[in-house]
């Protein structure tokens, strides 16, 4: 092998996803010396054909350059139109099986390339990926004692409905629930929740102080991703806040941690440029002493690219698992070794690259042409 390598063929793959998801974007990229490596990118419901056609485009352009120049790739591709969500989730995609490339070429695991591991092994929380398939809330509540039973660290869900400013006595309600899992769950372990950025700063603020009682360990998102939104949000409530799943680049990184306000940051690897540009995100954030916990709701092969920037990250808090529901084994036995967990941690992969090949029978069973 020689350092000449040129990309042969980039080719996207559609498959059936899960967790109310219908599509996930995979793509394959062969060298000219046979070296092929895997990427993913986030695919938001009904985006899949887009970011399938953005791969395709981006294809065009890359064939026949070298695939192991990837500050050159990310800033001919990625820092011109990282408005696009579904763009970054296209890069994203072709940066993490450039990464594979580069280390199955090295046969080394991407994250030694990076500077090495500081974790031998990544901690885990849950979240309402669990719940997929669950037909009762008493069953949900079941799954959450499960993954506590099974060593995650924390879990994390959204309880709430509708948006904006919400009414009172629903938001009672809805919070009725948290403290269900408050009392299942004991008082010490941790609980996160999520809000989407779905309410206005006044409801953000409702939703905090009905929550603080809870020992709630971060309010996620809990209004737009704007500095002086949640600084009013911060300044009114004793939970730490965090966000950074929309977020594509440094530059919106860094605008969000110059409010002084997130204490824990959560870069989405699937969109946020990839592999490099999550790390350097979570450089980043250490300068502003506030931890990261990878956000992480795509498919295993994310997972997987979401586990090398971790393994290097020393302000790594934890990594988000989405997996985990009875309905969803699948996942599992689509990479090959099948992601390893123990005690509520992913042990790092030592295989070369993202450390996996892809179970083809399974994956042609789950094609959408």
């Amino acid at each position: 092998m020689t350092l000449g390598v040129k990309i042969e063929r980039v080719s996207p793959i559609t498959l059936k996803a899960t967790r109310g998801y219908d599509e996930w974007v995979i793509v394959r990229i062969l060298t000219d010396q046979g070296i092929e490596g895997i990427g993913e990118g986030f695919t938001w419901r009904g985006q899949a054909s887009t970011i399938r056609s953005h791969i395709e485009t981006i294809a065009q352009q890359i064939t026949g350059t070298n695939p192991l120049a990837i500050e050159a790739f990310l800033k001919r591709f990625l820092f011109s139109q990282a408005t696009d969500r579904n763009w970054c989730a296209a890069i994203s995609a072709i940066e993490i099986a450039l990464w594979d490339i580069v280390g199955k070429m090295a046969d080394l695991p991407i994250y030694t390339l990076l500077g090495g591991p500081v974790h031998k092994e990544i901690p885990l929380y849950a979240d309402h990926g669990i719940f997929d398939g669950a037909e009762s809330w008493e069953e949900q509540v079941e799954r959450i004692l499960r993954a506590k039973e099974a060593g995650f660290k924390m879990f994390k869900w959204d309880p709430f409905e509708g948006e904006g400013t919400p009414d009172a006595k629903e938001l009672g309600k809805q919070v009725d629930r948290v403290n269900q899992v408050r009392e299942a769950v004991g008082k010490d372990y941790p609980l996160a929740i999520d809000a989407h950025n779905r309410f206005s700063v006044d409801g953000a603020i409702m939703a905090a102080r009905v929550l603080e009682p809870l020992n709630i360990n971060f309010f996620e998102a809990p209004t737009k991703d704007d500095p002086e939104m949640l600084r009013k949000v911060a300044d009114a409530t004793s939970i730490p806040l965090a966000t950074g799943e929309l977020t594509t680049t440094r530059r919106g990184a860094k605008a969000l941690l110059d409010s002084g306000v997130i204490k824990v940051f959560q870069p989405e690897v699937g969109t946020n440029g990839g592999i490099l540009e999550s790390c350097k995100t979570g450089d980043l954030a250490e300068l502003y002493d506030v931890k990261i916990a990878i956000h992480n709701w795509c498919g295993p092969v994310v997972t997987r690219a979401a586990t090398q920037v971790c393994a290097r990250t020393p302000n790594l808090l934890y990594q988000e698992y989405a997996g985990g529901a009875p309905k969803n084994d699948w996942e599992h036995e689509l990479l090959d070794p099948p992601t390893q967990i123990e005690n509520g941690h992913l042990i790092l992969p030592d295989g070369p690259g993202l450390g996996f090949k892809l179970n083809e029978k399974l994956l042609a069973s789950r094609v959408i042409d």
